[in-house]
């Protein structure tokens, strides 16, 4: 399995908050967000290579890392809630594969540099470490990211920092090889996806 740094457990009053929200939300029997993976990583699985690491950033209850798992790939899935990576491992030992995860503070955590063919990151957006995840992806490795966008404010009570500007992944990952993009506003939910390879220059 990925063998990356440790990092001290340690969290502020704002993510001990978000630990306990989250901690609460998936303390449920059920899985709240399906224990399919989400559509556009199954959708454009055939752009997986299925080998080497994969990093699930914000993992939650797991659905994505397990199935970059049954892809082939030796994957660490990180989040705020111990609750939610439980519920993961859970769901791994279900389909058979093994995952590794880490409770992790993004604001503690420390991204190792060329670490990872995959990187996933859904439904979940900081943009201070968008860097780190530049970093942290090898290069030829694949980025698959998708969140909402401003459209979804009409939607929702969301603030504006919590989601994308119209093109901010394109913007984001200029320097990278867009392989896919889309975004989308029906059903009243509006989000980006794209899915880009880091170039060898990168």
């Amino acid at each position: 399995m990925y063998k990356g740094a440790l990092f001290h457990l340690e969290f502020t009053d704002m993510s001990l908050k978000d630990k306990e929200k989250w901690d609460a939300k998936y303390a449920v029997p059920e899985y709240i967000t399906s224990k399919e993976p989400c559509v556009w990583l199954k959708d454009n699985a055939d752009l997986l290579a299925g080998t080497g690491a994969a990093l699930d950033i914000a993992s939650g209850e797991g659905r994505n890392a397990v199935f970059a798992a049954e892809k082939g790939y030796e994957t660490l899935a990180i989040d705020v809630s111990a609750t939610g990576l439980d519920k993961a491992r859970s769901l791994a030992c279900e389909k058979n594969v093994t995952i590794e995860t880490r409770v992790a503070d993004l604001d503690d955590w420390k991204f190792e540099q060329n670490a990872f063919e995959l990187v996933l990151c859904f439904n979940f957006l900081e943009r201070r470490i968008f860097s780190d995840i530049k970093n942290t992806l090898k290069p030829g490795g694949l980025i698959f990211y998708e969140t909402f966008t401003i459209d979804y404010l009409k939607y929702s009570n969301f603030k504006r920092e919590w989601v994308l500007e119209h093109n901010e992944l394109l913007e984001i990952f200029s320097g990278y090889h867009i392989l896919r993009y889309r975004e989308v506003d029906r059903d009243e939910t509006a989000f980006a996806s794209l899915v880009a390879q880091k170039k060898n220059d990168s």
